[in-house]
């Protein structure tokens, strides 16, 4: 103390006059620290104080220089709010710079939770919620249908037909329409062709959607007329790769499918609608085609002053009227509807579970990270009770206490979110490694824009005041005469240590929820892997070849898709070719039919199958055995009776009770549809993805079916896809050099993209669990230290009074199991109150799974257990000597 009061002399005289009682004890303060023990602390002590008085002397001394040249100054009574901020930013920053620790354990958890927050909401923002760069997006709705009689649920693409939107097109809620079929097409400029997904108008789309060409313009009503010009669109992606972005493209001819078509306008970069890259006029009279035919997706854009809610009370008196008098002639009207719904929540609706779900558990582990850091605050402002109340009797009232505080707590929040900022800068660059290609043909870009800066800063913000409100309360509520009473230590509190005691709890409690979310993800995707699929996926190349029309009509397509397959046979490497229209697992196209059976539909509805028309070795590929009957032959030409293959759910839901290979059925909804016999029942197998249940399909051979132009091509090797693919290559260009390819994957991979939503959730979801997992244990040795530092006294008179050593060390771990207890029994509530949001990801596992319950509790109590250890140990070495004289 000599020493110290030797130093003080450094200050002004007035200065040491009226603080050096103030100075002084809060050296004794400082020196009674615990961290300063031993020669070591001693030395770190005086640096200290050395580094402390050299600083504050040189500011006092500048200071009274500058109030000497500058009369007036405000009296430090009158100081403002900006200056009462700074200065507790100047404190908090000495301070926390004096615990280098603590200050990284807070900031780094807190950028874990708000990084997490601001990589997956950006990843949402981009990919969900704002896919698209339309103006208005939200007035921008897609016309959805759905057939009770058929199904119950809503389709919105390629879903009605030119009467139905003729119907649609009634309605007053509605300022612009337009209608496309979707498409591919060969394009050239005077090169290789290339196969682009095209859209085919029935109106001019643009102005629905509310773009208008970067180059030239769109379509006139001319153009868009039965049998008008010739006349395309092209992607501003086409536009780049293909024709080097060329300004003189407008008004030249490129060719479309074989046919000269002028290039009238370049779409901006931002549009691409579904991934197409070009847009044509349908051409086609709209009178000749069915009612029921139906392939157009519709869009439209809402009236001003009118709302979805409005849009969709007209669009179900439509679809009455249409009921009332179509329903004689189509069944499937009986009861059905028109729905209006934003364009991004239509097209991405099966993402947005998945997406939600993410939301919610990164925000779980923000607000585990903010109870983590609560503690550890709440613990640290016992340490300080003293220094808070030399503050108070100083004259410090309870809110500039509390500001004080909230200050500190707030710039570690705000070192958190810039940290956390960045890490999800990173992470949005690496997401794409995970998601499935479809996205980008969709041109959906996710990134850090201003939604998710803000975003970003709302929960730092959120983070900083739900850290700092508790411990700055609870401390400016302690009694500063009893403080300074204190010997220094910080002794807690009932308040003190049931507050931290229900913050582990709650702590605990959101690690069950993501646990037991990221376990139930995990079993159900291992579920998925493990499904019997009915076909072996391995080394098989998959592509897709769309024949021209114009070059191939009629029943040429069919044989250059026979003598394609011929040619791929005979490759060094090949197993087994087929050509089919669809293959598991995008089991798409499905029909109406009849079975010549009057107990064989389901009552109340119409059935409906999936339809595959398929070469004769398509079975073979996919490896799926012939139950019953036979497969295709070359003998099922046009010419000869019409025959088809169905699997065994068909057999088993249509036709039970009789022998399926014999009976007749009728394909499409039209009575003059031929009857075709059941040649043969094929196994069941995954038709529309491992995670669906088997759908009835029905198969139908090539030949009896000219009109598909289009079919992919299944390839089963006996080395890797890869390695067969530049022969297959070769092949087509033997039968048609200008014949381009496309949609080239293997079977394995087409598996995979199809259970991307769980994959993408399990991994993310067991990231946020292992970090949650960690961060409530790291929470829970942080109280168990503190409550053994705390009640060392305690302990040691226990000791002392001949308590064993192993009941004190249960008496820690007693306290941790009903932690741990009570977090497991809340957090297994929280999940089963809102297991409804993850419900829709599970395959093969309930939420109320209770093996999955039972192994999560096992692995958190065991964690807590390994976390108490430690301060378990240490309560059992206290010596009862050292611990009676710790006072």
């Amino acid at each position: 103390m000599r020493l110290y009061r030797a130093l003080l002399r450094i200050y002004p005289s007035d200065f040491r006059r009226r603080y050096r009682r103030e100075l002084e004890e809060t050296f004794c303060v400082e020196r009674s620290n615990h961290r300063y023990t031993g020669i070591a602390g001693s030395l770190r002590f005086w640096a200290y104080i050395l580094a402390d008085l050299l600083t504050s002397a040189l500011r006092c001394r500048l200071a009274r220089r500058r109030s000497s040249l500058v009369p007036h100054l405000p009296s430090p009574s009158k100081r403002t709010h900006m200056d009462t901020l700074i200065q507790d930013l100047r404190h908090t920053i000495r301070s926390l710079a004096r615990r280098p620790g603590f200050t990284t354990v807070a900031i780094l958890s807190l950028a874990i939770g708000i990084g997490s927050n601001s990589l997956i909401y950006g990843l949402v923002d981009g990919y969900v919620l704002h896919p698209f760069p339309y103006p208005d997006p939200d007035r921008l709705v897609a016309i959805g249908v759905s057939f009770p009689k058929v199904s119950s649920g809503i389709t919105y693409v390629e879903t009605l037909s030119p009467a139905e939107y003729s119907d649609v097109r009634t309605a007053r809620a509605f300022s612009r329409l337009g209608a496309f079929d979707l498409g591919n097409r060969n394009i050239s400029g005077g090169d290789v062709p290339e196969r682009v997904f095209a859209a085919l108008l029935l109106d001019d789309l643009f102005p629905v959607i509310g773009l208008s060409a970067a180059l030239g313009r769109g379509f006139t009503n001319e153009e868009l007329a039965p049998n008008g010009p010739r006349v395309a669109v092209i992607s501003h992606r086409i536009w780049q790769t293909r024709f080097g972005g060329d300004p003189t493209i407008l008004n030249r001819p490129i060719r479309i499918g074989g046919e000269s078509a002028t290039v009238v306008g370049v779409m901006p970069a931002g549009l691409l609608l579904l991934g197409t890259d070009l847009w044509i006029p349908w051409g086609t009279d709209t009178a000749q085609i069915p009612r029921n035919r139906r392939q157009f997706t519709v869009l439209a854009r809402l009236t001003n002053g009118v709302d979805l809610a409005n849009a969709n009370t007209e669009l179900r008196a439509i679809a009455a009227r249409v009921a009332q008098s179509e329903t004689s002639r189509f069944k499937e009207y009986e009861g059905w509807y028109l729905t209006a719904t934003p364009w991004a929540a239509a097209l991405l609706r099966d993402l947005r579970p998945a997406a939600f779900l993410l939301l919610g558990a990164v925000a779980l582990v923000l607000l585990i990270a903010c109870v983590n850091l609560t503690n550890l605050l709440l613990a640290r402002s016992s340490s300080r009770a003293r220094e808070l109340a030399v503050r108070r009797a100083l004259g410090a009232s309870r809110g500039r206490v509390i500001r004080h505080l909230l200050t500190e707590s707030l710039l570690l929040a705000v070192a958190g979110g810039a940290t956390g900022v960045l890490i999800a800068f990173a992470g949005v660059r690496t997401a794409g490694s995970v998601l499935p290609p479809q996205l980008a043909l969709l041109d959906l870009h996710a990134g850090i824009n201003m939604r998710v800066l803000l975003w970003s800063l709302a929960a730092t913000l959120a983070a900083g005041v739900f850290v700092g409100v508790l411990p700055a309360i609870q401390a400016s509520r302690a009694d500063p005469h009893e403080s300074l009473k204190a010997d220094g230590r910080g002794t807690p509190g009932r308040a003190g240590t049931r507050a931290r005691a229900t913050l582990v709890v709650v702590e605990i409690a959101l690690a069950v929820v993501l646990l037991l979310g990221a376990a139930l993800l995990t079993r159900s995707f291992l579920n998925i892997q493990g499904v019997d699929l009915g076909f072996d996926p391995r080394d098989v190349l998959t592509l897709r070849l769309t024949l021209p029309r114009e070059r191939y009509p009629g029943e040429s397509a069919t044989l250059f898709f026979e003598r394609l397959v011929e040619r791929v046979s005979a490759l060094p490497g090949v197993r087994a070719v087929a050509a089919s229209s669809q293959y598991p697992p995008m089991g798409a196209f499905d029909t109406q039919f009849t079975v010549d059976r009057p107990d064989a539909a389901l009552a109340g509805t119409i059935p409906m199958a999936l339809i595959t028309v398929a070469t004769p070795s398509f079975f073979e590929v996919l490896g799926v055995p012939i139950r019953s009957g036979r497969t295709f032959s070359v003998a099922d030409r046009r010419t000869a009776p019409p025959v088809v293959v169905v699997n065994q759910t068909f057999a088993d839901r249509y036709l039970a009770g009789v022998d399926a290979v014999g009976q007749r059925l009728r394909v499409g909804s039209n009575p003059s549809n031929s009857w075709a016999t059941i040649a043969g029942v094929a196994s069941d197998y995954r038709n529309s993805g491992a995670a669906q249940p088997v759908r009835p399909e029905i198969y139908m051979p090539v030949r009896q079916q000219n009109e598909w132009n289009q079919l992919f091509l299944l390839v089963r090797t006996s080395s890797t896809p890869a390695a067969i693919l530049p022969s297959v290559r070769e092949a087509v260009r033997s039968l048609d050099p200008e014949q381009p390819v496309y949609a080239i994957r293997s079977l394995e991979e087409a598996l995979a993209q199809s259970s991307f939503q769980q994959r993408v959730a399990t991994v993310l979801l067991a990231l946020f669990a292992g970090a949650a997992l960690l961060m409530a244990a790291v929470g829970i040795f942080g109280v168990l230290s503190y409550t053994v530092s705390a009640r060392t006294q305690e302990l040691g008179v226990r000791l002392a009074m001949g308590a064993q050593r192993r009941h004190v060390g249960w008496l820690i771990v007693g306290h941790v199991l009903r932690l741990a207890a009570g977090g497991v029994a809340i957090g297994v509530v929280l999940l089963l109150v809102g297991r409804r949001a993850i419900a829709g990801l599970l395959f093969g596992v309930q939420a109320t799974d209770i093996v999955t319950i039972a192994v999560v509790t096992t692995v958190l109590v065991i964690v807590a257990l390994i976390a108490a250890w430690v301060p378990a140990a240490r309560a059992c070495r206290i010596d009862p000597i050292e611990a009676l004289r710790y006072e």
